[in-house]
């Protein structure tokens, strides 16, 4: 049969659009890699994967050791048998502040650092003790994963248009999560303490990254670039239990496990300045986003040890189950030709913390708290992102309390030294380079008891 002349113009087209994708796809690959990599890195900055410093100036000033001995309503968070301890009905509002820069030097020599280096965590918590101090209700507003952060988008890594992050790695990333935490305490015998709580956890992911619309045929490089954005929420449910055993009147021994979360995210994918060969091919401005984050199961146990009646002692060990996240699956709706790979390979693996941590009631109503820990990171060389840069870290804190009446105040502060990260076999070789990571930590309280 003689093809007309509009068919053979059809079919040329559709050569030509064949041709496009097979070019879009080979270069896109690594975009979308990156561009997912947010989700695999959530923003922290605590060395272990997406987790926050422990919440409360208790926890912080003495980080090592915050199971056994824990005697504040922040027990809700870190061990809720410990609760049914505490004979007053107490309110603490504990919010957190963290400093997180982080310097990459890539293997080409291109350089960023990142911006905005100061972040805020509100936390409070609360209980109340029941039938003659058989029973306490506790519950906790804490913020257990996520902060925030970004790059300079002028550094030269990020320059337009040979920086070697700049289509490689978003910009800017946050994960943010609100976990409310009713928990019960109650009192079995005269040594042994038994409570449980429930997470319900709020969480929201945010990316803003750039995208080359140069990879399309007819893009001469005097196109602007695309601004992705993309956020979704979600919500989890899960919960924590909590055993402490009086082995004597000095010495405690506690156990805590706190269950995994899963968070299906679901929200809008945005971009714009979209080309006419990227409209031919689909390509909308707006569209469906949908991720998931697996939170790890976290079991603690701590040994504390009452040396006088104004000095103690305990230590601590944790297991933090990354190995979950092995993967990430990445959903954009009718846009995912801007995303050709969707299964990106994570390959956490598991890790622990060790430390240890006391107090001393140097002087009536003062207390002061110590502490050090110990922190490994789950992410391995070759799955690493500089969206949050992650490093085994070693952990050294101090706080200070005064107590006076029905009312105390409370400061600690942690001095957070990161390994450095030298990457040079990574899954996406532009993430190869060195990293310099900085972090302090400081956490305020106020206690109202009555």
């Amino acid at each position: 049969m003689k093809t007309t002349e509009k068919e053979e113009t059809r079919r040329r087209a559709r050569a030509r659009e064949r041709s496009a994708w097979g070019r879009f796809r080979r270069f896109s690959l690594p975009v979308a890699m990156v561009g997912s990599a947010f989700m695999l890195t959530p923003a922290t900055v605590d060395g272990e994967g997406f987790r926050n410093p422990p919440p409360g100036s208790f926890n912080l000033g003495r980080a090592g050791g915050r199971i056994a001995q824990i005697d504040d309503a922040s027990a809700v968070q870190q061990n809720p048998a410990n609760l049914a301890d505490l004979t007053l009905n107490e309110f603490q509002l504990t919010p957190s502040l963290v400093y997180f820069g982080a310097e990459f030097s890539s293997t080409n020599g291109q350089t960023s650092k990142t911006k905005d280096p100061w972040k805020l965590l509100p936390n409070a918590f609360g209980v109340t003790s029941l039938f003659d101090g058989k029973l306490a209700v506790g519950i906790g507003l804490t913020v257990p994963f996520g902060l925030s952060n970004g790059w300079e988008e002028n550094s030269p890594a990020f320059a337009h248009p040979t920086g070697i992050l700049r289509y490689q790695v978003p910009y800017f990333a946050e994960l943010e999560t609100i976990n409310a935490n009713p928990a019960l305490a109650l009192k079995l015998g005269e040594h042994v303490r038994l409570g449980a709580g429930l997470d319900v956890m709020w969480s929201q992911v945010t990316l803003k990254q750039f995208y080359p619309w140069l990879v399309f045929p007819g893009s001469a490089g005097t196109e602007p670039d695309g601004r992705i954005k993309a956020k979704g929420d979600g919500w989890a449910v899960g919960g924590n239990v909590g055993l402490t055993w009086l082995i004597t009147q000095r010495q405690r021994l506690a156990v805590t496990y706190r269950s995994p979360m899963t968070v299906d995210y679901s929200g809008d994918f945005q971009i714009n300045n979209i080309t006419p060969t990227a409209t031919a091919l689909g390509v909308t401005s707006q569209s469906d986003f949908k991720t998931a984050i697996g939170f790890p199961t976290i079991v603690a146990a701590g040994y504390g040890v009452q040396i006088t009646d104004s000095l103690r002692v305990e230590a601590d060990v944790e297991w933090i189950e990354f190995s979950r996240f092995k993967s990430l699956d990445l959903d954009v709706g009718h846009n995912a030709l801007l995303f050709p790979s969707t299964h990106i390979p994570q390959n956490w693996r598991d890790t622990f913390t060790a430390g240890i941590g006391g107090d001393w009631r140097f002087a009536p109503n003062w207390v002061l708290r110590a502490g050090y820990q110990f922190y490994q990171s789950p992410v391995p060389n070759s799955t690493f992102s500089p969206t949050i840069p992650d490093a085994d870290q070693n952990v050294f804190t101090v706080g200070l309390g005064f107590h006076c009446k029905r009312h105390s105040v409370e400061a600690a502060y942690g001095a957070d030294f990161y390994d450095s990260r030298h990457i040079r076999n990574n899954q996406n070789p532009a993430f190869n380079g060195d990293y310099q990571i900085t972090v302090h930590l400081i956490s305020l309280a106020y206690h109202y008891s009555f």
